[in-house]
C-alpha cells in the first residue's frame, strides 16, 4: 500500500488518502474500499431481513439510490463545518472528498432524510422501516470503525513505552502517522478496535431480536429496534470517547461536540422508545380479548406490500390488526 498523503501539518491530522490499487490509472483509496465494502454488507443484510419478514426489497433500493448522494453530501458538510478553520484557506479542499472527512451524524442525517422521505411518499410506515434497516446501519458502522483501525486514522490516548503487559491489546502508529507532540509515543490504546466489536455486539443482538420479533412477537411497538439500537451504538461511541486522543477542534474541549451529541442522542432515543411504547394503549376487552386503543402506525401500511384493500370506514378494529399484520405487525401484547 503506497501512501498518497502522510500528514496534514496545518491541522495535526492525517488524511485518509491511502491508494490501494489502481484500475487502469484511476486510483482506488483504501477508505473507499472500507466504505464499499461497508454498503454492500448493508445491504446484503437489509435484503436477508426483509426476506425473513416476507416483504419487498424494492424499497430498500429506492432509500439506498436517494440515501447515497444525502449520506455523502450530509457527512462532508458537517465536517467541513466542525473543522472549517482545516479549508477556510484553502476551499477548494472542501471538495477532495477522496482523502476522507465525513462526519458520522452528517452521514446519519442523510440517511435518515432518505428512508423518511421514500416512506412518505411511498405510503409506508417509517417507523416500520427503520426497524426493518437499522441491523444494516449498526454492520455499516462496525466495518467503517474497523477500517478506522486498520488504517490509524484515529488513534486512542497513547500508551507507555514500557507496557507492563506484553499480551496487553495495543495499537502501534507508523511515525508519519503519529499525532502532532507525540512523536516518540510507539504504541496508542486500540479504542477503534474496540468500538467496532462493541457494536458487532450490538449488530448480534438486533439480529437476535429481530427473530424473536417474528417468531414470538416480542418488541412489537414500531420503532422498538431502531431506538434500542441506535441508543446502544451511541452510547458506545461516547464511552469510547473518552479514550480517543483529542485532535483538531476538539483539542482542548471539555466535552468534545461529538461526545455532546452521542449522549444526547441516546437519552434521546430512550425517551422516545419510552414514550412509544406508553402510546401503545391495550384495553382489556369483554370476554378476555384484547383490543388495540391508540395504534401507532397507519393501517393501509400493508397495502403497498400485500395489494390488499384498506378497511373501509366503520369496519371492525380487526379488519385493521390484519392489514397491520400484511406488513409484519399483529395485534399481540408488547
Amino acid at each position: 500500500m503506497r501512501k498518497a498523503e502522510k500528514l496534514d501539518e496545518k491541522a495535526g491530522m492525517k488524511t485518509m488518502g491511502l491508494i490501494a490499487c489502481s484500475l487502469r490509472g484511476v486510483p482506488v483509496y483504501s477508505y473507499g474500499l472500507f466504505v464499499a465494502v461497508a454498503l454492500l454488507l448493508g445491504l446484503l443484510v437489509a435484503w436477508l431481513c426483509v426476506k425473513a419478514q416476507k416483504v419487498s426489497f424494492a424499497p430498500v433500493l429506492d432509500m439506498a439510490l436517494w440515501g447515497i448522494p444525502l449520506a455523502l453530501l450530509g457527512g462532508r458538510a458537517g465536517f467541513v463545518f466542525h473543522h472549517f478553520d482545516r479549508y477556510s484557506s484553502h476551499l477548494p479542499d472542501i471538495f477532495a472528498v477522496w482523502q476522507g472527512g465525513f462526519s458520522l451524524y452528517g452521514m446519519i442525517a442523510g440517511v435518515l432524510a432518505a428512508v423518511i422521505g421514500t416512506c412518505r411518499v411511498q405510503g409506508r410506515d417509517t417507523w416500520i422501516w427503520l426497524d426493518r434497516l437499522i441491523p444494516s446501519g449498526v454492520i455499516f458502522l462496525a466495518v467503517l470503525e474497523m477500517g478506522v483501525f486498520i488504517l490509524q486514522l484515529n488513534p486512542g490516548l497513547p500508551f507507555p513505552d514500557d507496557i507492563p503487559n506484553d499480551h496487553a491489546l495495543a495499537e502501534y502508529i507508523e511515525y508519519n502517522y503519529r499525532p502532532i507532540g507525540f512523536g516518540d509515543t510507539l504504541y496508542f490504546q486500540p479504542i477503534a478496535l474496540y468500538q467496532a466489536g462493541l457494536q458487532l455486539l450490538i449488530f448480534f443482538l438486533l439480529l437476535v431480536l429481530t427473530l424473536l420479533r417474528a417468531k414470538r412477537h416480542w418488541l412489537r411497538t414500531p420503532g422498538s429496534l431502531f431506538l434500542l439500537g441506535t441508543a446502544g451504538v451511541a452510547w458506545i461511541r461516547l464511552g469510547c470517547g473518552f479514550f480517543y486522543l483529542a485532535t483538531g477542534a476538539d483539542d482542548g474541549a471539555a466535552m468534545p461536540l461529538g461526545r455532546i451529541l452521542s449522549g444526547g442522542i441516546g437519552l434521546f432515543a430512550i425517551f422516545l422508545l419510552m414514550m412509544r411504547r406508553r402510546s401503545d394503549v391495550w384495553e382489556k376487552g369483554m370476554g378476555g380479548k384484547e383490543h388495540v386503543g391508540n395504534v401507532c402506525w397507519k393501517e393501509t401500511e400493508g397495502l403497498a406490500e400485500t395489494g390488499a384493500s384498506a378497511p373501509h370506514a366503520g369496519a371492525h378494529p380487526s379488519a385493521g390488526i390484519q392489514s397491520q399484520a400484511a406488513d409484519g405487525y399483529d395485534g399481540r401484547r408488547q
